[in-house]
């Protein structure tokens, strides 16, 4: 193999896909998961504000700093590229282009990224990654047709779905790319994302350098690095045997439970224990050295406090006694936020509205040396703290999406490391019961374009609590499930039928928004929700009494002979009633006033603080 048949070459994001890709038989399918998309969009927008002012306008942008996305493989062959290697990013960035175009198009002072996704000879419009089977579902995403994956290929489905997924995270981070803000990402991910492409003459090579990549050669991770350096410092053979199997072993868990589980694991936990100091405008923190390369910021920071791996003692206690029992906890929240578990109901319902930074506060007050009860009940604790931050930032309309709260969060996660129980209660109680803002900030809470998915957590997790303080089974889990057959969705307890409320609206969008306010909603499944269509609400308060509990409220024969809803009502002081006769504007904010009080209640500190979980179990 000739050095002459390789050059190496620097371009933007703009520049690689100013040419056409294809791929060539060994390299067909597109494979990324939710996760890797997760990952790379957050990287991207989280870079892109760590330089971002908001006096800064376009031209700025061109003394931003490159950020390097990696290196991609390519043969040129008859007027294009085969990828060799790089296709699962260029292809999520292609998606990426597609969807931040839709988004810009009303903007006058936005550039056209079509270009960069197809182009058109002859008449004939080819995409830039040009595969034959994958035309389809491109065109659909391209033109936001729907589509149906059910008899597609791997690579179709998984483009679809992460088709999906893009839009889902930037609306996200809707309030740190607003309008304003949008056109300077752009041109930052067009002019300031760099990737290096290896570009090989010849076919064979191509090929020999695909496989040496896949089968011989895959360049070791920031994992494989952090286990060759640690292993490399514990002098006893045996040891490194034993070792090495448990570490390769726990390895396999993490990513059997979540694709690339084992690098956010190791984040996490490093960032939780050992991460003293956050990016500043001219350098980067350990939070942040961490999040690039962990492996070199071990090797860097080994000897300081408090991490002292000094002697070949340390080493092995790092991996068999931190790293096995850390990772293990980090195991059992991951299934936390999967499956609901009433003793860390806050997990679950924090993971349903996208809190993924809720796991580095809790690792950070574990311990390897806490039991199974403290390992739980310090979760429950941090857990709830951030339940009640983020639902009070929610019936707010204040932000909880990631930048806005990291550094909040990182701080909280220094304050309480390794706490004991008792003493993380007491703090976080202290904190929580000055909490700003409240529940008693915003009358006018409803829904709007951006917060459907919290809004149905709320209210699902109201409906829940509900129905177990009055002794039926908590059936929150089954209210957030949108894979489920028949989803639960959310109703609208007016129809959206202006002329039913001209008496009380004198216009139209006033109508809407006192229609979409949160007292004016339910859950119903979808299926019950699509029979109900646009009927007024005195036919739909029938259908009510079948439903859950929250929707049976509105009904008065739901109050005859109920001897655990009233006592329920008598309990908690909570001001439910009937509606039989309308469902009137001043009901409404009745309604609206109820709601909110039942938050208070759900989101208590003196409940989700408390070390002891009250006699009817909850926490």
């Amino acid at each position: 193999m000739s050095v002459n048949q390789l050059t190496g070459t620097a371009l933007t994001v703009r520049q690689l896909f100013n040419h056409k890709y294809r791929l060539e038989y060994y390299q067909r399918e597109y494979t990324w998961n939710e996760s890797n998309v997760d990952e790379l969009l957050k990287d991207l927008i989280n870079r892109f504000h760590s330089q971002y002012e908001e006096a800064h306008d376009r031209k700025d942008v061109n003394n931003y700093e490159s950020y390097f996305l990696g290196p991609i493989i390519t043969n040129p062959t008859n007027g294009y590229s085969a990828l060799v290697d790089g296709q699962q990013r260029l292809t999520t960035l292609m998606l990426l282009l597609i969807r931040l175009n839709q988004l810009t198009e009303d903007i006058d002072e936005a550039e056209n990224l079509e270009y960069l996704v197809y182009s058109v000879r002859y008449g004939e419009k080819t995409f830039n990654i040009d595969v034959p089977e994958r035309e389809e579902v491109m065109n659909a995403i391209l033109r936001r047709e729907s589509f149906d994956p059910e008899e597609a290929s791997e690579s179709v489905r998984k483009i679809w779905e992460r088709s999906k997924d893009i839009d889902h995270i930037l609306s996200q981070f809707a309030e740190d790319l607003k309008i304003e803000r949008l056109v300077l990402f752009v041109d930052w991910l067009l002019e300031r994302v760099v990737l290096v492409e290896i570009k090989t003459t010849s076919q064979d090579m191509a090929l020999e350098i695909f496989e040496t990549m896949n089968d011989r050669g895959v360049p070791l991770s920031s994992t494989d690095m952090l286990k060759k350096y640690l292993l490399s410092n514990i002098k006893d053979q045996q040891q490194i045997e034993a070792t090495n199997e448990l570490w390769r072993n726990r390895i396999n868990s993490l990513n059997d439970l979540e694709n690339n589980a084992d690098s956010a694991f190791i984040k996490i936990w490093l960032r939780s224990k050992y991460a003293d100091s956050f990016r500043t405008r001219k350098r980067d923190g350990d939070f942040d050295q961490i999040g690039k390369a962990f492996h070199k910021w071990v090797r860097d920071n080994a000897n300081k406090e408090p991490m002292r791996l000094r002697r070949a003692g340390d080493y092995h206690r790092f991996v068999n006694t931190d790293f096995n029992k850390m990772s293990y906890r980090y195991m059992q929240l991951v299934q936390a936020a999967r499956n609901y578990d009433a003793d860390l109901e806050s997990v679950f319902s924090n993971a349903a509205i996208g809190i993924t930074l809720q796991y580095l506060p809790i690792m950070a007050t574990i311990t390897p040396d806490d039991d199974e009860q403290t390992f739980r009940l310090k979760a429950r604790l941090v857990a709830g703290y951030i339940d009640i931050i983020i639902a009070r930032r929610i019936v707010n309309f204040w932000s909880y999406y990631y930048s806005q709260i990291v550094y909040r969060i990182f701080n909280l996660t220094k304050e309480i490391r390794n706490l004991d129980p008792e003493s993380l209660s007491t703090l976080l109680l202290e904190r929580a019961h000055s909490l700003e803002p409240s529940f008693r900030v915003r009358k006018d809470f409803g829904l709007h374009a951006r917060n459907g998915i919290p809004i149905r957590c709320l209210l699902a997790r109201m409906t829940a609590w509900i129905e177990q303080e009055c002794g039926q089974e908590n059936r929150f889990s089954e209210y957030v499930d949108r894979s489920r057959k028949d989803p639960y969705e959310i109703e609208h307890i007016w129809p959206n039928m202006f002329d039913f409320y001209k008496e009380e609206f004198n216009h139209e969008r006033v109508f809407a928004d006192h229609r979409n306010k949160f007292g004016g909603l339910l859950l119903l499944r979808k299926s019950v929700n699509g029979s109900l269509g646009p009927n007024p609400y005195e036919y739909k308060l029938e259908h009510y009494l079948k439903q859950n509990m929250l929707a049976q409220s509105l009904h008065p024969r739901y109050y005859e002979r109920n001897t655990q809803f009233y006592w329920f009502k008598e309990r908690t002081g909570l001001p439910f009633k009937a509606y039989p006769d309308g469902f009137s504007k001043e009901n409404l904010d009745e309604r609206q006033e109820l709601y909110r009080k039942i938050c208070e209640q759900i989101w208590n500190p003196d409940r989700l603080l408390a070390i002891e979980p009250d006699a009817r179990g909850n926490s």
